[in-house]
């Protein structure tokens, strides 16, 4: 035996005894870090009973975690680490807990700052990671260092808290009441209504869609779908980003009603705003009775997210979030909420995005089985035709060249920014991929949404199930040279695919023609409900909904239209169109009502296009037809002025000014918008 290890020392128990000190030192520093910063991003729990409790639990599933892996890696290298006192065994094992969790910490939290927008396995990423992992190592070693010469008492104080810890923590998690089990019951007042199913694809183009007259693209679930209830061949959203029209989904109104007017922190929607899964809890039934908490369910099945606080998650009892890391999280249980900020948590779901790449599908479903005998509300987000354009293999094989060997096997944010800020001029074959890429998503998705389908088929619910596929944007794929993603006001990004399915309450096989908007899926879902509408007391300008159901298109009637009119605005220009015609206009003629500013070039950009002789917005018509211009314009002028929040609020991002840089450098916002002699330009805005 060596002549500095004692006796009591030299048997593989005591490596593991140091381990479990190490384990509880790190476990409670880092869970009293990390539920600093849940506490932080979350605002805290509600009241400090559910506060200390999430603490308490944090810091014991801390413990708990480092006291296994440490505890098995002592056993594995005690044969290694038998020469050594235990007190420089604690030192190696609690360096290698602390070299873990730094590491962690330093690799999640400088994301937004360090490649953002590159792949995690792209070389920048991966020698950032690496100088991180160094940093963490001389850190943890010196930190180690220090605590090993603290008494043993204190390792034994620090033992306690933490086992203290995890048993109040394990009592607060045991004891927390969570309601969401008890809704959704089936009762007379829910018994005769429909559940609700909302897919929205995130950047879903509608000219992708085979059943939209695509003929490279296959769709045969959409297909299938399309046939088996209405299609709306001209839907259009009424912004083109993400957080914006989810807002006028759930709400029926204008960004400038419902406040969700950014997709930044800080910003959420107006608070008195009624959500659809909280109407369906609370707002009145034609039969004559008030719909009650416990009546609907709902869930939320997010790719981006809709938790922090943009109100956009009023009324649903669950949610899960692949880009945050959000398992399924109960909104009622405190500790669920606030475990699903912590990263262990948030590594788990990451990895399991990486086995599973259609997750947010997965958890849905698991979700719906358990709710398969109850009314529910759900809404799930897809996100395969968004940036990243990285489908797997068996999709990607459909579209994409086998011998294509250039630059982008995958399309991501660094690649659309090289190309806008002219460091990369892709070819014709890479440009090619690109589509490809795209393409595959869209296939993808559509796997995705007959997973979905498939799932309440064999649940038994499919046909007493609305089922609603649509889109928050459209996508611009280079046809404009230079000009990719979204946030443009292009039929390419305001034009969305629309379908709706149910065999209870729809007709079959039905294509209807008539101009429509995504304000209008919050009133026909309230119509075919037999829900009334959230009351517009006469005082508050918020509360108004600006759209109108879709019913009277689909009923016996048939009726040719149910408005003249189409509005959309970016943070740059504002649109108004009709059946055939199309005005963008730069934000700041709002400010005057003289329809005679359409034509003074000091203005901006003003473009009419007529849909129905140039339906890609080639071709500025505004000298062809000013009467219809300034028809529109007045119109457009009374919709902005009957709007709360003023157009000027709609503050242009960083993006979007270098966008507005983009769009001049490259030709397109020239004073009348006139479509450049290069073929490859365009005239949009």
């Amino acid at each position: 035996m060596p002549m500095n290890v004692r006796e009591e020392d030299a048997g593989r128990g005591a490596t593991v005894r140091a381990a479990l000190e190490a384990a509880c030192c790190a476990g409670l520093l880092f869970g009293l870090v990390d539920a600093a910063v849940a506490d932080t991003r979350l605002h805290g729990p509600a009241g400090s009973r559910a506060l200390l409790g999430c603490y308490a639990a944090a810091v014991g599933s801390y413990s708990a975690g480092y006291a296994l892996l440490l505890g098995l890696a002592g056993a594995a290298l005690h044969p290694l680490m038998r020469r050594l006192a235990r007190r420089a065994r604690r030192r190696r094992l609690l360096a290698a807990g602390l070299l873990l969790g730094l590491f962690v910490e330093l690799y999640w939290w400088t994301r937004p700052f360090v490649f953002e927008g590159h792949s995690s396995v792209s070389p920048e990423r991966l020698t950032a990671a690496l100088v991180q992992f160094l940093v963490a190592a001389v850190a943890a070693w010196f930190l180690a260092g220090i605590c090993s010469r603290l008494p043993r008492a204190v390792f034994s104080i620090v033992c306690g808290l933490a086992l203290a810890a995890g048993l109040g923590g394990a009592l607060f998690v045991a004891g927390e009441r969570r309601a969401v089990a008890s809704r959704g019951e089936l009762s007379e007042r829910n018994a005769a209504m429909p559940n609700v199913l909302l897919v929205v694809v995130d950047a879903l183009r509608a000219d992708h869609l085979a059943c939209y007259g695509s003929e490279e693209v296959r769709t045969p679930v959409l297909d299938d779908l399309a046939s088996r209830g209405v299609l709306f061949e001209n839907c259009f959203v009424q912004a083109p980003y993400t957080w914006t029209s989810f807002g006028s989904f759930f709400t029926g109104k204008y960004p400038r009603r419902h406040g969700l007017i950014a997709q930044k922190a800080g910003v959420r929607m107006v608070r008195s705003n009624v959500t659809l899964p909280f109407h369906l809890k609370t707002g009145r039934h034609t039969g004559g009775w008030t719909m009650r908490d416990e009546d609907f369910t709902g869930g939320t099945f997010m790719t981006g997210a809709l938790s922090h606080g943009s109100g956009l998650a009023r009324g649903f009892d669950v949610y899960a979030e692949a880009m945050m890391g959000h398992d399924i999280v109960e909104t009622d249980s405190e500790w669920s909420v606030f475990r699903s900020e912590l990263l262990p948590w948030i590594f788990k779901n990451k990895i399991q995005q990486r086995v599973d790449s259609s997750l947010v599908v997965s958890l849905a479903r698991k979700w719906l089985r358990a709710n398969a005998d109850r009314r529910w509300v759900a809404m799930v987000h897809l996100y395969s035709t968004h940036t990243p354009y990285d489908p797997p293999a068996i999709f990607k094989e459909m579209y994409c060249d086998p011998a294509y060997d250039g630059p982008v096997q995958a399309f991501y944010a660094e690649h659309r920014i090289a190309i806008e800020e002219g460091v990369q001029e892709p070819d014709a074959a890479d440009v090619a991929q690109i589509r490809n890429l795209y393409k595959a998503g869209v296939t993808q998705a559509d796997a995705m949404i007959g997973e979905l389908l498939s799932e309440l088929g064999e649940l038994g619910v499919l046909e007493e199930t609305l089922v609603i596929v649509t889109a928050d944007h459209g996508e611009d794929l280079g046809e404009r040279k230079g000009i990719w993603e979204h946030n443009h006001m292009w039929q390419t990004n305001l034009r969305v695919p629309l379908i709706m399915s149910c065999a209870e309450l729809l007709p079959e096989d039905l294509r209807v023609a008539a101009l429509v908007e995504s304000v209008d899926l919050f009133p026909t879902v309230c119509d075919l409900l037999g829900m009334e509408l959230p009351e517009e007391p006469e005082d508050d300008p918020y509360a108004r909904v600006d759209g109108v159901s879709l019913r009277p298109l689909f009923s016996e009637e048939r009726a040719a239209a149910v408005k003249e009119f189409s509005f959309a605005e970016n943070h740059l220009f504002v649109s108004i169109q009709s059946a055939r015609y199309k005005l963008i206009v730069p934000r700041t003629l709002l400010d005057v009502e003289d329809v005679r500013v359409l034509s003074d070039p000091t203005r901006g950009p003003v473009r009419l296009f007529d849909l129905a002789r140039d339906p890609e917005e080639w071709d500025n018509a505004l000298g062809e037809h000013p009467e219809e211009a300034r028809r529109l314009y007045k119109a457009l002028f009374e919709w902005n002025a009957a709007l709360p929040i003023p157009h000027s609020d709609f503050a242009a991002s960083p993006r979007d000014l270098e966008q507005r840089r983009l769009l001049h450098d490259l030709g397109y916002t020239d004073s009348f918008g006139v479509a450049p002699e290069d073929p490859e330009g365009g005239g949009g805005g």
